[in-house]
């Protein structure tokens, strides 16, 4: 194995410098992980462009990462050099409010690879022991978006959706399609809604919904209607990150159904609160995943349920990602993009 190894660091915004950095050594309780595949989340691309609020510069991004075993440190046992794993990238307090409910999810603490600490963006990688899972029968393109459906995933447990129950997806980016995947995997009547056409396109024709509409539609909320015999969805989960959005679903949804956020929205949203009460709804926030999220998703996917590899749009080698190339990763109609290493 070689010494040294390619990183790639954003300095600034805007600015992706390639380094020469020394292999890491796996400390106590830690793996030395050889990178296969990156899957590139929309924080990635934030952060590139500075647009997110929580990354200190200099940097090294990624978080979605699929990635064999080299070597333990002391007191790491559990894997075996040559095993596949996927990586959780969050780390919890384990002593807050949330983490003491079993919340960790909104801990209050949370820190995230790629943000908050050193990510993937690079060849080798030391993660600690109890981040992992190990997965088989699992290409590595495929494992490296199991991190975006396990968010999916937790939103999904967080709405309750059962076999059944009338599911409106609003927003066809990576998350939303992972969370319509996961609905119909279990046996949801999903219902898409997504106002950009490319993306409209890519939800029916590479993922096979078949109501899919367009929310700026004039006769959209008729549609809706019509699709869910005139009670509205039982479970709206909107994964835009759209105050107008946001504050219209309220009117949607019918009475007594589960309204789920997962999309991120820095602002205020606001809806009527008649609409709201009389509903006696229950309105929900979904932040990250956790271990039982991932393990949802290697499961579902192991039994064929589901199918995130269809979210990449993209792949590109490490080897030839540079600044231009990663600037040309946030084109539109480019849902997903997955560095191959």
């Amino acid at each position: 194995m070689a010494s040294e190894m390619k990183v790639l660091v954003c300095i600034k915004p805007g600015q992706l410098s390639q380094q020469r950095r020394p292999i890491p050594l796996p400390g106590t309780g830690e793996v030395l992980l050889k990178m296969c595949a990156l899957g590139v989340c929309g924080s990635d691309i934030h952060a590139f462009h500075g647009r997110q609020p929580m990354m200190q510069y200099p940097a090294v991004l990624g978080h979605e990462i699929s990635a064999e075993v080299v070597a333990c440190g002391q007191d790491a046992a559990l894997y075996q050099p040559g095993q596949q794993v996927v990586v959780i990238p969050y780390r919890h307090c384990g002593r807050c409010a949330a983490c003491r409910r079993g919340r960790t999810t909104c801990c209050t603490a949370l820190s995230v690879m790629g943000i908050h600490r050193t990510g993937a963006m690079q060849e080798y990688v030391t993660v600690a022991e109890d981040a992992l899972l190990a997965v088989t029968g699992i290409s590595h393109l495929q494992a490296a978006l199991i991190e975006p459906y396990a968010i999916a995933a937790h939103a999904v447990r967080r709405s309750g959706v059962t076999h059944g129950v009338s599911l409106l997806v609003v927003g066809a980016g990576a998350i939303g399609l992972g969370i319509a995947d996961i609905g119909r995997s279990l046996g949801a009547e999903v219902i898409v809604a997504e106002a950009d056409p490319q993306r409209q396109a890519f939800a029916g024709e590479q993922y096979g919904f078949t109501d899919v509409l367009n929310p700026l539609d004039a006769d959209f909320e008729q549609q809706l209607r019509v699709l869910t015999h005139g009670d509205g969805p039982q479970v709206i989960i909107d994964a835009t990150g759209n105050p107008a959005s946001m504050n219209s679903q309220v009117e949607r949804i019918a009475a007594g159904g589960t309204l789920v956020f997962v999309g991120l929205h820095t602002g205020e949203v606001s809806f009527n609160d008649l609409a709201f009460h009389k509903r006696e709804l229950e309105l929900l926030g979904s932040r990250a995943a956790d271990r039982e999220d991932f393990i949802k998703v290697i499961t579902l996917l192991q039994q064929g349920k589901i199918s995130p590899e269809k979210l990449c749009t993209r792949e590109i080698p490490f080897s030839e990602l540079d600044q231009y190339q990663f600037e040309q990763l946030n084109q539109p109609g480019n849902v997903k993009s997955v560095i191959l290493f």
